[in-house]
Parts: structure tokens; C-alpha cells; sequence
């Protein structure tokens, strides 16, 4: 999804929001990557998870349809994690 060459998101952490008919959630943070300051045009590119090769070929074969399920603090805890992640070093190129 992430394209070397093009814009990309941000890490954030936002407030753990209940959504209606939820329990009341405790206070806390969850890192997000966010695409907000994005172009409407990238942020579908990444919705409808597509390499930018592939985002201009709208008749191009998916291997595997996105799928998107709506996320639930409660049922989906094991995946919030309340700190940004550690960017990780990138190889150098020789020559």
C-alpha cells in the first residue's frame, strides 16, 4: 500500500471513542494512522487497499477483495496499542 515515492500518513494517538449501544470505554489512547491531510483521490487509493500502479487501472483484477470490518474497542482490544510506533532504521543502499 505504502508507495516509496508518494505522500503518507501520519501516526497519531486519538482518544478510544465508544460508538453507540457500547459500554463506556476508560480513557485512554490508541495510535491511529491517520490519512486525513491526504488527497480524496490517496485516501481511496488506500480504502480500497491498491498499489498506486493498480489504483490507475481501475479494470485490474484484485487477487483478494478489501475487507474492511467496522472496528470495536471492545471486541478488537488486542489490536490498540497506546503508543506511536518506533520508526525503524532503512537499509543503506551500496554503490
Amino acid at each position: 500500500m505504502l508507495a516509496s515515492a508518494g505522500p503518507a500518513g501520519m501516526w497519531k494517538l486519538l482518544p478510544i471513542i465508544a460508538q453507540h449501544s457500547q459500554l463506556a470505554l476508560p480513557d485512554a489512547l490508541m495510535a491511529v494512522y491517520d490519512l486525513g491531510h491526504l488527497s480524496y483521490s490517496e485516501q481511496l487509493r488506500w480504502r480500497t487497499q491498491r498499489c498506486p500502479a493498480h489504483a490507475i487501472a481501475p479494470g485490474a483484477a484484485d487477487f483478494a477483495l478489501a475487507a474492511w470490518e467496522p472496528f470495536d474497542p471492545l471486541l478488537h482490544a488486542a489490536h490498540i496499542h497506546t503508543r506511536l510506533p518506533t520508526p525503524r532504521p532503512r537499509p543503506h543502499r551500496r554503490g
